[in-house]
């Protein structure tokens, strides 16, 4: 499984450690995966994460589960003292199939309002 993630930013350090999801089932996971792509120019964090882990399991063949979640938590790291992230699409794919999440409104701030 891959994941695609866009996020409004003004930490140009940023990098994401995991994300913490609560599945409609009501189970939460911890996103990880084994590659990292990013760029980061322009306020606008993109980022492809290849190898999509649901804790210690591979998630492929799991979009399904996907459906409904919600975000828990997002673990960023930055050396900075103030700023925003503002996540605002998620997209999975896995194999031929895909599922987008759009307008998801997850913002963590500090010292700053969100864009």
């Amino acid at each position: 499984m891959i994941l695609y993630l866009k996020a409004k930013t003004n930490l140009s350090d940023l990098s994401i450690d995991f994300i913490e999801v609560k599945l409609k089932s009501g189970k939460i996971v911890s996103l990880n995966w084994d590659e990292t792509e990013y760029d980061n120019e322009d306020s606008v964090f993109e980022a492809k994460y290849k190898g999509v882990y649901f804790g210690e399991e591979y998630a492929n063949g799991k979009l399904h589960e996907l459906i409904g979640m919600e975000i828990s938590h997002i673990q960023l790291y930055t050396e900075k003292d103030t700023g925003y992230f503002e996540l605002v699409r998620m997209e999975f794919a896995d194999r031929n199939d895909a599922l987008v999440f759009e307008d998801i409104k997850h913002c963590q701030k500090w010292g700053d309002d969100c864009a």
